[in-house]
């Protein structure tokens, strides 16, 4: 093969085979990347609805307990069908989650309630219809009953057609034993939503590899085909030059490390010298970048040829794209698990509203990291119509204050946050704001941030936060996010608590009616002992009354007897 052809040939392979390198190795690290990122995207979406899943399941569990409870200590009859009857009106998930009781008996428990299918009640859960356990094709409600029984709850994976379509959708369930009763409550998720934001995300990273895969191959057609000519017209007059370059060209094509030509030429051998430098060094440094990149450091520092560097751009591109998401994932992180944490406060309290007070604002502030915080709630008067807002708990600097307060509603920008139902966000605070409508103390925040909490478009009270820092965004959703969760807990406690306060109203009634019903019988008692006593009197006034007839019979008779009497 004569020289021209081998400079030919050599310019392609050095021009072809590195850029292919390149672009496999960065395609590569890039593609391993994405699938370890949508993996763990797919983890957290799943437990995030394992989580809320959970939390949903716990609603139930705690109405079943509550009402045991209540049905054990007032002795009264029928408490347990009625809780069943308010499980069964009870939707969530847009109106597709539901509550199914059943017991515990193995092999096939018993249907007690489902709120989809009430004919299901009382019917042995044993038909082969049920046999869509994902794994292992089991009959669900026996899988359900068997983890139950084992350890308490259980999460089932299945099966089945979503209503309304012939859709076959993957479902996950959650079951929880109460063991008093044996009854077992659960509720389920479609994870079909997973799926849809998975697929969207591998669509997104796809286009992106695509997009700079044409840039790769672009630029290495056109850098191909400048040398390719060049190399035809001059490959007689620079065959000397052309075969130094050959050899750095051949250790290029073989990966290898390679210096860069000396070369004082001016012509236009000289500008291929300059090029083919130039060339080495962008690919080192592309390389370089690459492999930190592929090792995860998305922070590392790239500046690209020039401003028409397109491969250098889309990999600055690439690198951004990949650290945004990272920091997503760790924003998801955060929030999953600050919800995780309030979620379980939630759990533990949920008996008296003060507590719980204290303890979402201890958490959510040292969570959040804020200066101060305070939890408004809503009173109600004698009739039962929200007229102001109670100061339940403050918290500042690690401490405690019982600073008992009373706000109307409209009142300041804590009681206008009721009544318009959104966040209220202040970023310049007046000075003598915090005297007058917070009650947060003496320090004047940077800004600060008012949250009502609502829940089924019921206001049930308002958060209040300072900081002398700025309320990101994703901060802001966070607290929004949580103060749904703590409306419907504080629903469910003020809810237990009036149930509470009538059930000991009852009792006390109760209690009431017995003294008056013992007093009656004592009353009753003593008539019956009065009536006795004058009846005996009666009866012996009686025999007097005949002792005296017979006695003045007597007297008659002798006086008869005896003739007239002499009157003197």
């Amino acid at each position: 093969m004569k020289l021209k052809q081998q400079i030919i040939l050599l310019i392609a392979l050095s021009l072809v085979v590195p850029a292919l390198l390149i672009t496999s190795i960065s395609i590569y690290k890039i593609k391993s990347k994405a699938d370890a990122d949508i993996e763990q995207f797919r983890q957290d979406e799943f437990t995030k609805l394992k989580l809320y899943l959970k939390h949903i399941t716990d609603i139930g569990y705690g109405i079943i307990e509550v009402n045991d409870k209540q049905e054990k200590d007032s002795l009264s009859q029928g408490s347990m069908e009625q809780c069943l009857a308010e499980l069964a009106k009870i939707r969530f998930d847009k109106g597709e989650g539901y509550f199914w009781v059943t017991d515990n008996k193995v092999p096939y428990p018993t249907m007690l309630m489902h709120a989809e299918k009430p004919e299901l009640k009382g019917q042995v859960l044993s038909d082969a219809k049920y046999n869509v356990e994902k794994s292992e094709g089991k009959n669900i409600y026996q899988v359900r009953a068997e983890q139950s029984n084992l350890q308490g709850d259980a999460y089932v994976e299945y099966i089945m057609k979503k209503p309304g379509t012939d859709e076959v959708t993957n479902k996950i369930s959650y079951s929880r034993l109460y063991r008093p009763l044996g009854w077992i409550v659960s509720a389920g998720f479609y994870t079909d939503q997973i799926d849809a934001a998975v697929n969207a995300k591998k669509d997104a990273l796809a286009t992106q590899i695509r997009d700079i895969v044409i840039y790769i191959v672009s630029i290495a057609l056109v850098i191909l085909v400048i040398g390719l000519v060049g190399s035809f017209y001059f490959s007689k007059q620079l065959t000397n030059a052309i075969l130094e370059m050959k050899e750095k060209l051949k250790e290029l094509a073989q990966g290898r490390h390679v210096s860069q030509v000396t070369d004082h030429r001016k012509d236009e051998v000289g500008d291929m010298t300059h090029s083919l430098n130039d060339l080495v060094g962008g690919l080192q440094t592309y390389t370089a970048f690459a492999k930190e990149i592929g090792q995860g450091n998305l922070t590392q520092q790239f500046t690209p040829l020039s401003a028409e560097d397109v491969l250098g751009n889309e990999l600055l591109v690439m690198r951004d794209n990949l650290h945004k998401a990272e920091k997503e994932k760790n924003l998801r992180d955060w929030a999953n698990e600050g919800q995780a944490l309030m979620g379980e406060i939630l759990r533990r309290n949920n008996t008296d509203t003060k507590e719980l007070s204290n303890e979402i604002l201890k958490g959510l502030v040292k969570y959040l990291k804020v200066n101060q915080g305070a939890l408004y709630m809503i009173g109600e008067d004698s009739n039962g119509e929200p007229q102001w807002m109670d100061l339940m708990a403050t918290y500042a600097y690690d401490k405690r204050k019982f600073d008992q307060r009373r706000i109307d509603l409209g009142e300041g920008l804590v009681g206008q946050c009721v009544l318009e139902r959104n966040t209220i966000h202040l970023r310049e605070i007046p000075k003598n704001y915090i005297n007058i409508t917070s009650g947060l103390g003496h320090a004047l925040p940077k800004t600060v941030i008012i949250v009502p909490l609502i829940h089924n478009e019921i206001a049930y009270g308002v958060i209040e936060l300072a900081s002398f820092e700025e309320f990101e965004p994703y901060r802001i959703q966070f607290i929004e996010k949580v103060a749904e969760g703590i409306a419907s807990t504080i629903s469910t406690v003020q809810t237990n608590e009036k149930t509470k306060r009538l059930l000991e109203q009852s009792q006390q009634m109760s209690e009431e009616l017995k003294a008056q019903e013992e007093e009656l019988r004592q009353n009753q008692e003593e008539l019956q002992a009065t009536s006795e006593q004058m009846r005996r009197r009666q009866v012996e006034l009686e025999k007097e009354n005949e002792k005296l007839k017979r006695a003045g019979q007597t007297n008659v008779s002798e006086l008869q007897s005896t003739g007239p009497v002499e009157l003197v």
